[in-house]
């Protein structure tokens, strides 16, 4: 499917997603873009111990999955700090893990982008997204 209306499966199965990632790590803020190619931005209330001046959050796209950035010293942009890189749609529980690790003594995930999928392409991801759209607790 190469465009995703705001009612369809597959987009309601990314909020439904992101929902249930956001609601693991109690997250005050998200939000995301449906259109090919998707993405997300999910608020993080606590920094960084060492970068203590910059807002966290985890940014998500359906090329790369899920990363970890801090917002520059102006706040117009982020700057990735780490890629979970294991799946594209990994569980919220992974993605937990990897939140933890960043906010630990570990550097989690991996340092360059791991380019699961070409937007757009037919491969089964919005399949994959709208099976996530009539499950409440965020499992597909």
């Amino acid at each position: 499917m190469s465009e995703r209306d705001g009612l369809g499966a597959a987009a309601r199965g990314l909020r439904q997603y992101l929902l249930a990632v956001a609601a693991k790590l109690d997250a005050p803020a998200w939000f995301c873009e449906v259109d090919v190619p998707a993405g997300a931005y999910v608020a993080l209330e606590r920094r960084l111990a060492r970068f203590p001046e910059h807002e966290v959050a985890l940014l998500w796209d359906e090329r790369d999955g899920w990363s970890a950035a801090v917002e520059s010293s102006t706040g117009d942009e982020v700057i990735v700090l780490a890629y979970l890189g294991e799946d594209v749609l990994p569980a919220p529980e992974a993605v937990v893990e990897f939140v933890t690790g960043l906010y630990g003594e570990k550097y989690p995930g991996r340092p360059d982008p791991p380019d699961f999928r070409r937007p757009g392409t037919g491969d089964g991801f919005d399949e994959r997204l709208a099976a996530y759209a009539g499950n409440p607790v965020g499992r597909a």
